[in-house]
């Protein structure tokens, strides 16, 4: 009895409600209270399981130069730009080297990007 009380009392407790969706826990399990208990660690994959697949674009490094330390992307500049989902990319420094032709380094950021484009994971 006591564990169908506190199944009940999870689902609906406004502190496990998972945002931005507002979906409750679903308790499947009269011992699921016990099992959180001993709960140490929590690793995720890219499935999706606990971050419903949203990940964001935030950084890169290419050769040993990082882009996207740097917010320093104007707002009439970023205005100009066509608008993607779950990219938060502001550094200036890398669209100055994708505009620059004829270098190593913007051959070598066209390469990593097309890559990561396709295959989705680069491994050097």
């Amino acid at each position: 009895m006591v564990k169908l009380i506190q199944g009940i009392l999870m689902t609906n407790d406004p502190e496990m409600i998972s945002y931005p969706d507002k979906m409750k826990p679903s308790v499947q399990s009269s011992n699921l209270n016990e099992e959180l208990g001993q709960i140490e660690y929590i690793f995720s994959d890219k499935t999706g399981t606990l971050t419903k697949n949203i990940m964001e674009f935030k950084m890169l490094s290419v050769n040993g130069r990082a882009y996207g330390e740097k917010r320093d992307l104007k707002d009439e500049v970023l205005q100009k730009r066509p608008k993607v989902t779950n990219v938060d990319f502001m550094d200036q420094s890398l669209f100055d080297v994708l505009y620059s032709s004829g270098n190593k380094e913007n051959e070598e950021l066209r390469e990593v990007l097309e890559m990561l484009g396709v295959c989705h994971t680069i491994i050097t």
